[in-house]
């Protein structure tokens, strides 16, 4: 990568303007404050959009209501009904019920119990329940509890690996960590509004990139049409 991470944070800063709005998780937390319908927010946009995530979420917390004991003891059909707008919906629909099965019975209800443990027992905590990967519940304590995590997502992994940021999950993860400075989160957000706008999956806008003089991708692209001219 021929720039720091602070500088693509830096110039990411300068380019976007996050909104609450755009992404689940954080509209969730925002609006409850409540780390649990944080958690089934984050569960419901895995392998789908935070739109159509929102749309399953509302629908769920209108028609079951999104509590460890309501979800827990719902008939899961209920459940089926109110996500069928999210992707894997019957998967989901058993993860749901045993996330809030565990809160419920082993933690009286309150995830709380499970965040406030040392940061590294309450990720180990999350993500040793069914359908709680490392990136989900990065999200959850570091929206709900500004833990020194940082969640890699497909936007993120497509864009460090873009920028030459070698490794997987875990180093990735590491290497944001470590130059975020003042907000894991923000730059969180950034990196996938990035994604998502510009450093898509197909027909990046590369010529337009904040990021294209720091992208080992977009050196070999050049590289590729000027053999080509030659």
């Amino acid at each position: 990568m021929r720039c720091e991470g602070r500088e693509v944070i830096n110039r990411l800063k300068k380019a976007y303007t996050i909104k609450s709005e755009d992404f689940l998780a954080m509209e969730i937390w925002e609006k409850t404050r409540d780390p649990f319908k944080v958690l089934i927010a984050t569960i419901l946009t895995q392998n789908t959009t935070d739109k159509g995530a929102k749309r399953a979420y509302e629908e769920l917390d209108k028609e079951v209501g999104i509590t460890p004991e309501r979800l827990s003891e719902a008939d899961p059909e209920a459940i089926k009904r109110s996500i069928k707008k999210v992707g894997l919906y019957n998967n989901k629909t058993k993860i749901l019920k045993e996330v809030s099965k565990i809160v419920s019975n082993e933690y009286g209800g309150d995830i709380n119990k499970i965040l406030n443990l040392d940061p590294s027992q309450a990720r180990k905590t999350l993500v040793d329940m069914p359908g709680v990967g490392k990136k989900t519940a990065d999200v959850v304590l570091l929206t709900c509890k500004g833990y020194s995590v940082f969640p890699v997502d497909t936007h993120i992994f497509r864009v460090s690996k873009r920028l030459g940021i070698k490794g997987g999950y875990d180093e990735i993860s590491l290497f944001w960590r470590n130059v975020s400075d003042d907000s894991n989160l923000m730059a969180h957000l950034l990196l996938i509004t990035h994604g998502r706008t510009t450093c898509k999956a197909i027909k990046p806008k590369c010529d337009t990139c904040v990021l294209n003089g720091c992208c080992e991708y977009y050196a070999r692209l050049r590289g590729s049409k000027g053999s080509e001219t030659a």
